[in-house]
């Protein structure tokens, strides 16, 4: 059967935004899991367009814990800050705030960030809206070759946006940037609730798909592994034929795993052990923690 390596495994901590930082990472070490991708969301650590929260304390909060960052994700679909931001001056804070993102990356030893497309006001004309977003990545991105970051660009819902929401809109936006640190990521619920596959993802961008947000889907929430109706061995033999090493990051973000966050975590990882061809250490400690 096609398997996955244990490297390539990595939560996110978003659906512990009811719970502390700590309690995210003391977590993780029950389960063995050494790899986040970290989600800035303020109860966690502090990010925005003047600067970060205390870097020092939080590296020593993950060295504590064995556990180290090896992508970032700056909460983005809030008004405040998001990549398609119509007024000029919010698209200068959101810059900024992008900016220091990904320099946040860099210094916690990270080599990618996720990022979307964002999304315009409904009564905007299409072209308006697409070339703000387009310039403001393509800037972006020229942040992101001085840091030495990959940019990984995913699609969102066609409830979430009117840029990019499918593999064409992707494609376009994709090419119509053309720098070498923006990479392509799929988010398995917005390819699955725009009727997309693996395999088309992988047809259109082979190599510069790198990342991917991986959840079980029903296809519309981001269910853990096990609660939606998506065959994860199929999934897994698609990667497996591409040679896809990239990383399977575990974005749960449905509201329905918030109050106990940890037994989502201990149902998904004891499904995706199932799968891991290269550490008997991991399945230890799952068995452990059930």
């Amino acid at each position: 059967m096609a398997g996955i390596q244990r490297r390539q495994l990595v939560n996110m901590n978003q659906h512990y935004r009811r719970f502390s930082l700590e309690y995210f990472l003391q977590c993780q070490q029950q389960l063995g899991i050494e790899q986040i991708e970290l989600w800035c969301g303020a109860s966690h650590f502090w990010l925005d367009h003047e600067g970060w929260g205390d870097l020092t304390h939080l590296k020593q909060q993950l060295k504590d814990h064995h556990v180290r960052v090896v992508s970032l994700t700056a909460p983005s679909m809030a008004y405040q800050y998001q990549f398609a931001a119509q007024e000029p001056e919010d698209l200068a804070y959101s810059f900024r705030y992008f900016s220091n993102a990904i320099r946040l990356t860099a210094a916690l030893g990270a080599d990618r960030m996720t990022i979307n497309s964002g999304w315009g006001y409904l009564q905007e004309h299409h072209s308006t809206m697409w070339n703000r977003c387009r310039d403001h990545l393509g800037q972006l991105c020229r942040v992101a070759e001085r840091e030495g970051v990959c940019l990984m660009l995913e699609s969102l819902r066609d409830d979430e946006s009117r840029l990019v929401w499918n593999l064409a809109s992707a494609q376009k936006m994709f090419h119509e940037i053309r720098h070498p640190y923006l990479k392509m990521m799929v988010d398995t619920i917005a390819t699955g609730a725009a009727h997309e596959s693996l395999e088309q993802w992988f047809a259109a961008f082979g190599e510069d798909l790198i990342h991917m947000h991986f959840l079980d889907g029903d296809p519309w929430v981001h269910h853990v592994w096990g609660d939606g109706n998506t065959s994860l061995a199929e999934q897994i033999s698609i990667m497996t034929a591409h040679h896809y090493a990239g990383y399977l990051v575990q974005e749960v973000a449905d509201e329905a795993y918030f109050s106990d966050p940890f037994a989502a975590d201990r149902q998904n990882f004891r499904i995706l052990e199932r799968f891991v061809e290269d550490d008997t250490y991991f399945s230890v400690q799952l068995l452990k923690n059930k």
